[in-house]
């Protein structure tokens, strides 16, 4: 799947993250929440840049990922403003250098980045587990934050492995559909 990835062209996508924003924007996902969580891709990963635009532009508050330091296995959302500082990771990954941070548990929305996904919700991500450790949390119940996936419509599969500590999403938008 992930050379499935590599082998999209610019053109599409650059299409599909707009294709994306588009139907994020009309969606109750989006009308609800106020501090969104997005990412910077690395492989490859779909591009979530339109979404983070559209925060900004919505007066929304946009939050990056950024790898604990107290818990390295886990994320913490620091706020990310236009052209603000950005530093990478040990992982070459974009991460804010500095900000306002907001507990997961507190974020309304959560733009995931996947390598595949099916109808269950369940995702496969880069394999270090941080999304799952950072929300095990809503394995006990609640409803925040939504979490989204967010990849290519050829990403979708018939069933994607899982295991207990694995955290199901609430929906997975493409470029066509939102699920």
């Amino acid at each position: 799947m992930r050379e499935k990835r590599r082998a999209v062209s610019a053109g599409v996508y650059d299409a599909a993250g707009l294709a994306a924003k588009q139907l994020l924007i009309t969606s109750p996902f989006f009308h609800s929440s106020r501090h969104i969580a997005c990412y910077f891709g690395q492989d490859d990963e779909f591009d979530c840049a339109p979404i983070i635009e559209e925060v900004w532009l919505s007066g929304k508050i946009c939050y990056l990922p950024v790898v604990s330091l107290q818990h390295t296995e886990c994320l913490e959302f620091v706020v990310y403003q236009p052209n603000g500082p950005l530093r990478l990771n040990r992982y070459n990954i974009f991460e804010p250098e500095s900000g306002d941070r907001l507990a997961a548990e507190k974020l309304d929305l959560v733009i995931v980045p996947l390598v595949a996904f099916d109808d269950k919700g369940h995702r496969v991500g880069m394999g270090g587990g941080h999304y799952d450790r950072t929300f095990a949390f809503k394995q006990l119940g609640g409803d925040k934050p939504k979490l989204l996936g967010l990849g290519y419509e050829f990403q979708r599969v018939d069933a994607v492995p899982n295991d207990v500590w694995d955290v199901v999403l609430d929906g997975v938008l493409t470029e066509d559909k939102l699920y």
